[in-house]
């Protein structure tokens, strides 16, 4: 692994690490030069200094801008760093205020934790008077780090996230399982349901493809054919189908519950099947570590979600 010895940082330019980092934040010279208020020439000229410095190109032009190469994946957490040492000796700690910030957070999350969370998040700003705002934008565990990089999320929140990498953070903020959803009103289901009831019933569907979820497993465990009325590959979709109609949804736990909160119409009840259990996360990116703003909606999304079970 490339290391960059901290010690030797007063031979560097530093305003040649400030371009560095910019770039890896814009993925653009044009926005890097607006950031450091700068011309186009000079970040290429210190891009070009950059790559004989490392020997390497560090950030190739693609169709999403500028990409950052290996090497500058690998040396960016260290250039990072590096960088917050020095402004921590010169620059005097600052608290984020909420109350007195327009900041705009971007957060990128499923529809099933948008439902429960978001309004969690409105309803906490209403009742405090602070002057924050949210964009929230459609991800999933597969999917994340592209909508992080297209939305320039400041945080990502998905349920057991696949990709993790050493240029991002995360933190788990619950573990989850699985419930039924109903509408009560078109049904005659048991209380619980009971598994003959499940497994006879009419199902809707959720899938990242919409073809085949860890339902149909279960079903093909008790070699029963699994009714699958309609599939869809998002939550509210799904559940604005339910209500009316005899379809049973099987969906995290944590949602069904939100949503039965919306809806006096729909009934929640536990899975008669055995079900798997998983954590939801929150990722940010390892640039951010440090960021107060950034720290502070890690607090506050944790605070609205309860203790964290752990980090990794």
């Amino acid at each position: 692994m490339t290391s960059i010895n901290i010690a030797n940082i007063r031979r560097v330019d530093l305003n040649l690490l400030l371009v560095f980092q910019c770039l890896m934040n814009e993925r653009s010279v044009t926005k890097a030069a607006n950031v450091l208020f700068v011309t186009q020439g000079a970040v290429s000229a210190s891009l070009r200094k950059l790559r004989v410095m490392f020997n390497d190109e560090l950030f190739t032009r693609g169709s999403h801008g500028m990409a950052p190469t290996h090497k500058a994946l690998e040396i960016a957490p260290q250039i990072s760093e590096a960088l917050k040492s020095i402004s921590a000796l010169v620059t005097p700690e600052q608290h984020f205020d909420p109350q007195r910030s327009s900041r705009v957070f971007r957060i990128a999350l499923s529809d099933d934790l948008e439902n429960m969370l978001a309004k969690r998040m409105i309803r906490a700003v209403d009742q405090r008077g602070w002057s924050i705002s949210f964009s929230f934008y459609q991800t999933n565990s597969y999917v994340w780090p592209q909508s992080m990089a297209e939305h320039d999320a400041d945080l990502v929140i998905c349920s057991s996230p696949k990709h993790l990498s050493a240029v991002h953070k995360s933190q788990v903020l619950f573990s989850a399982s699985y419930a039924c959803l109903y509408d009560r009103e078109s049904t005659n289901f048991s209380t619980p349901i009971s598994k003959q009831e499940y497994l006879e019933a009419q199902h809707g569907r959720v899938s990242y493809d919409g073809l085949r979820g860890f339902v149909d497993e279960l079903f093909d465990a008790e070699h029963v054919q699994r009714k699958v009325k309609a599939s869809f590959t998002h939550f509210s979709g799904a559940v604005n189908a339910v209500i009316g109609s005899r379809l049973v949804l099987t969906l995290p736990d944590y949602a069904a519950h939100s949503f039965a909160e919306s809806n006096r119409r729909l009934a929640v009840s536990a899975t008669p099947l055995r079900v798997p259990s998983f954590i939801v996360s929150m990722i940010w990116d390892i640039n951010a570590e440090h960021d107060e703003e950034n720290r502070w909606l890690r607090r506050f999304v944790l605070e609205l979600t309860g203790e964290p079970a752990g980090s990794y």
